[in-house]
């Protein structure tokens, strides 16, 4: 599923799987992996300042209904669960109104349900985290550092953007290559809002893309992060 919104990011139009039964198992599966992307499966409308496609949203809806966010689910899990509500509900399009379908109400029962599952999921800032505690909380949380997308963990990976150098460097010698796309991707995003990180980014990414994306959700990473920096250029996103 990751490399269905990869070639989408890099312009390759490859929708997400139309599910008619999720009682089946294959239907199911496809469910899954679209409901473990969340908003990541908006990076290509966001960067093209574009509504998710419509037969995009309405699998995007199922997975939600089918797999819903539990009550015992973790912070960064909720706070996934609510950027992708969230994301859904406003039609990936900065302030522009969704996107109307024959399934809308359907699509709204399911955003309402995340969102009162998921609670706002405040956590108050922790400002005894070490570096390795705070790189290791923004690396799961990674799937939030997306364009056109706010609230307090961007804000805080613009504040630390120290520690997640620091922890992007000691996941580089350690060759834990996932990690350090994740948090790279953070940095992308802060160097995009005006931050300065305490590693060349640019070039980490590119070492990165040599050596360090061996499956399709790390690539995606990458190629997020890429497409951050190039904003932070003032090139095309």
């Amino acid at each position: 599923m990751a490399g269905r919104v990869l070639g989408a990011l890099r312009g390759t139009r490859v929708p997400l799987p139309a599910v008619s039964h999720a009682d089946r198992p294959a239907d199911a599966t496809a469910l899954a992996a679209v409901r473990v992307l969340g908003p990541d499966l908006f990076a290509p409308a966001l960067f093209c300042r574009q509504p998710l496609p419509q037969p995009d949203r309405e699998t995007l809806g199922s997975a939600l209904r089918v797999f819903p966010p539990r009550p015992g689910d973790s912070t960064e899990a909720r706070w996934r669960d609510r950027t992708t509500a969230a994301l859904l509900a406003r039609g990936a399009a900065g302030a522009r109104a969704a996107v109307p379908y024959a399934e809308e109400d359907s699509e709204r029962a399911a955003i309402a349900e995340v969102v009162e599952i998921a609670g706002f999921a405040e956590d108050a800032e922790d400002t005894e985290l070490t570096w390795q505690e705070r790189s290791q909380r923004m690396a799961r949380l990674a799937p939030l550092a997306l364009p056109e997308v706010d609230g307090p963990y961007q804000q805080r990976a613009c504040l630390h953007v120290r520690a997640l150098s620091q922890g992007a460097v000691r996941s580089l010698m350690r060759r834990d290559h996932p990690t350090a796309a994740r948090l790279v991707r953070w940095l992308a995003l802060a160097q995009s809002r005006g931050a300065s990180p305490a590693l060349d980014v640019p070039t980490a990414l590119e070492h990165l893309r040599l050596w360090g994306a061996p499956n399709a959700r790390t690539a995606l990473d990458l190629a997020i992060a890429g497409r951050l920096l190039a904003a932070a250029e003032g090139g095309p996103r």
